[in-house]
């Protein structure tokens, strides 16, 4: 339910804090090359029947649950992954969700043909053999409906096998996405983005495999729909050390648009915490490069604050997600120049990637922890 509020209040611990060598860093050393639109991607169209994101939500077939959520200072009008005798999300240790966007991220006006959805990415966490990881599912909610309900569509890479066009599974992370037009970009946390299309959802035939199967047509794991990797931005000449493209989220007051991505490291990890912004078109939804297809990043940070799980900026003001173990997460808010200021325990275990839908002033993040797992929206105005 898209009209959903939510009750806070201003009692939660608030620490002042520096950000210990904080630093403006040389944006030009954090550069991306773009690939060549996926060339596989139209001989499977031709072979597979196609859907669109309104025929996804037409058929969702589970239900998000209602329920209030507290953490220290504030309590969320949140919704619970289903929990029921046929299935599972909420108490699961197959699949663990990461990233969340939404349609206000996809189109300024807040939703996508007409509709207000989410998007959320989990990852198969399953310990079996590489060729038997599923990748990366994305549940597509459709936040009209009552209760909020949703359904899977599986990442698939488009490729040559052996000479037959064919797909499979994407496994990477997905610690953050975003969603823009028609483009969902998720982070490869060691590469940079993959790129998916939306306007390429296809409709694929029942069965436990993914890709094509042995007596013709298409699976995928038992999945119905599946969206296949149309680019990638791959980071060409990294500094050292790499950046880790841990979380992403869109900022629609820069100008142009932007992708914020930000590095998850724990207190033991030597390497620094960055955020790094490249600026994106709006009119091709791909981000800006030059002649030689390179895209610079236009902004770069190094903030060290540990554990951190997403981040958003608006008009300049960052609000950051931080996990603390099995202990309640953290909101942080930081403007460059300031000491940052830490709700602390301010969010339930385990906050993930962040998203903020400016048409309703609401701030969303998802959650991680078995039996714990929850869409989570809040005013992000409460914060200070």
């Amino acid at each position: 339910m898209h009209h959903q509020r939510l009750f806070q209040s201003l009692l939660f611990p608030l620490l002042w804090a520096t950000l210990a060598t904080t630093q403006k860093l040389n944006e030009n050393t954090f550069k991306l090359k773009e690939s060549s639109y996926n060339p596989y991607i139209t001989p499977l169209s031709q072979l597979l029947p196609k859907a669109s994101v309104l025929d996804v939500l037409a058929s969702t077939n589970h239900d998000l649950v209602a329920e209030d959520v507290r953490a220290i200072g504030m309590n969320y009008k949140a919704t619970r992954w289903e929990n029921s005798a046929s299935f599972n999300d909420f108490g699961t240790t197959s699949w663990y969700p990461q990233g969340i966007s939404t349609s206000a991220d996809a189109y300024d006006a807040g939703t996508y043909e007409g509709k207000h959805v989410t998007l959320v990415s989990w990852y198969d966490a399953r310990d079996v053999p590489t060729a038997e990881n599923k990748g990366v599912r994305i549940a597509f909610v459709d936040r009209d409906k009552s209760p909020d309900a949703y359904r899977y569509v599986l990442l698939v890479e488009p490729y040559d096998n052996a000479g037959s066009v064919d797909f499979r599974s994407v496994k990477v992370h997905a610690g953050g996405i975003a969603w823009y037009g028609n483009s969902l970009y998720v982070v490869d946390t060691s590469r940079g983005f993959r790129v998916f299309d939306l306007t390429q959802i296809w409709k694929v035939e029942s069965g436990d495999g993914i890709g094509r199967k042995a007596g013709g047509g298409f699976s995928a794991a038992g999945y119905a729909y599946v969206l296949p990797q149309s680019r990638t931005y791959t980071a060409t000449d990294p500094p050292t050390p790499s950046l880790r493209f841990s979380f992403v989220s869109l900022d629609r007051t820069t100008t142009p648009d932007s992708l914020l991505i930000g590095e998850y490291q724990t207190a033991s990890d030597p390497e620094p915490r960055r955020f790094v912004r490249w600026s994106i078109d709006y009119t091709n939804r791909q981000l800006v490069t030059d002649s030689a297809g390179v895209a610079t990043a236009t902004w770069a940070y190094q903030v060290n604050i540990d554990r951190m799980q997403g981040v958003n900026s608006i008009n300049g003001k960052f609000y950051i997600s931080r996990s603390n173990g099995g202990s309640n997460g953290d909101l942080i808010t930081w403007v460059p120049g300031n000491l940052a200021k830490i709700a602390a325990g301010a969010a339930p275990e385990g906050p993930e990637d962040l998203s903020y839908d400016k048409t309703s002033g609401l701030m969303y993040t998802v959650t991680e922890p078995v039996n714990g797992r929850y869409i989570l929206p809040f005013d992000p105005t409460v914060l200070p």
